[in-house]
């Protein structure tokens, strides 16, 4: 049986005196606790003054993008970019299969790749991360393979992923350590004729992988994504809950955080699989409403791709699938200094994208706004690179300062 899947201004807490007061700042923000051996961290819900803290800088610093120029310049389904010790900029541009490199000022240098299955070539690209020594890995979840290029953007070494045959499954994350070896988070779900029409929620196995991509260790099996599945005259129509429950996870440092998004509650799990801490807010999930939902089933058949996808959105969106309430956030990604940034979830119409902030040890910092439209790719310790579409669904990659204040 065959299925188809349908599927800046950062304000910190007040601090009195902040330069004098952060020994305090602790024990007034943050309830820290041991739970057999494992470090829990409550952070209480705060409201924020509008104005201070950190922001971005009004205009991008670079920009890379155009309609109407040379083919290097113009993007198209870019899937990642990272910012490179020396200030140039990489970029994963799945919509020719290249990886293409550019100047600190934008300018572009070479590319390299193309569509198909050999080295250096990519089926689908889907990511790109930073590795040490500014080499740069991009995953190929069509050949189910790691490219691992050098600072030169010569291609340095492959790994192909044969255990996810084994597994079954498409990979959600698939990110270095610090030590070269990979965290792959795979989303299994079942596709036999046994599984009957409903609801119900996937299962996501982190395992971690070597450098050559062999599977080393099987870390964590946790809650993936809730799942509508819809049965009838021969054929299924598989896709995700509206509104329903999605993982996520960063690498950071030896090892990786996860979040279930059922409630605002953060896990970190070391390079062993081991849980070490967990990161909680006191807030609860927003309340789905009538005007939400109405909203987004408006927005899904507006981009139906023709008359049958439409027919397939409306029947996934028949018998009442929504639930009571959003999850409690959206993606997750750590920044050049080890702070953990969390996505605030947003109802429908709601085009301003925001961040909350922790630090390492897990106490929250403050809520991040970044212009709409953008996609947050790398936060380094003064900066924010990502990619933004126009309003004509243009792309371009762009770098704003992160401009720290007391």
């Amino acid at each position: 049986m065959r299925y188809r899947t349908v599927g800046l201004a950062l304000w910190f807490l007040p601090f009195i005196g902040l330069a004098g007061c952060l020994a305090e700042a602790p024990r007034r923000l943050a309830q820290v606790r041991d739970s057999a051996g494992i470090r829990i961290v409550e952070n209480a819900d705060y409201s924020l003054p509008d104005g201070q803290g950190w922001r971005l800088s009004d205009e991008p610093l670079l920009d890379i993008g155009a309609l109407e120029s040379d083919s290097s310049y113009q993007l198209y389904q870019v899937v990642g970019s990272q910012r490179l010790s020396d200030g140039r900029i990489a970029v994963a541009n799945a919509g020719s299969s290249e990886l293409r490199l550019y100047d600190a000022h934008g300018t572009h240098l070479f590319s390299t790749g193309r569509e198909g299955g050999g080295p250096g070539e990519f089926g689908r690209m889907t990511t790109l991360a930073s590795m040490t020594g500014d080499s740069l890995l991009v995953y190929d979840s069509r050949n189910q393979r790691v490219s691992v290029f050098d600072a030169g953007g010569a291609l340095a070494r492959t790994a192909q992923l044969h255990f996810l045959t084994e597994i079954g499954g498409v990979p959600m994350i698939v990110a270095p350590f610090d030590d070269g070896q990979f965290l792959v988070g795979v989303r299994t779900y079942s596709t036999s004729g046994e599984r009957g029409s409903g609801l119900s929620r996937d299962m996501i196995v982190y395992v971690r992988c070597d450098s050559e991509g062999s599977l080393a260790d099987t870390l964590a099996v946790l809650p993936g994504g809730e799942l509508k599945l819809i049965l009838e005259d021969n054929a299924a129509i598989l896709g995700d809950r509206p509104f329903g429950r999605l993982p996520s996870h960063a690498v950071y440092a030896d090892g990786f955080y996860y979040g279930s998004s059922d409630r605002y509650e953060i896990d970190y799990y070391s390079k062993t699989g081991k849980l070490q801490r967990s990161v909680r807010r006191a807030i609860p999930n927003l309340q789905v409403t009538d005007t939400d939902i109405e909203s987004y089933r408006r927005e899904r058949l507006e981009n139906a791709e023709d008359e049958s996808h439409r027919r397939m959105i409306e029947r996934l969106l028949a018998d009442d699938p929504f639930p009571q309430s959003f999850p409690a956030y959206g993606n997750l990604m750590v920044d050049a200094e080890g702070n953990l940034w969390v996505t605030v979830y947003r109802r429908p119409g709601d085009d301003q994208p925001r961040w909350t902030v922790f630090d390492p040890s897990g106490q929250m910092l403050g809520v991040v706004s970044v212009p709409e439209r953008f996609t947050v790719h790398q936060i380094g310790s003064d900066f924010v690179l990502g990619r933004w579409r126009n309003g004509l669904d243009i792309e371009h990659v762009q770098l704003y300062e992160l401009i720290k204040r007391d």
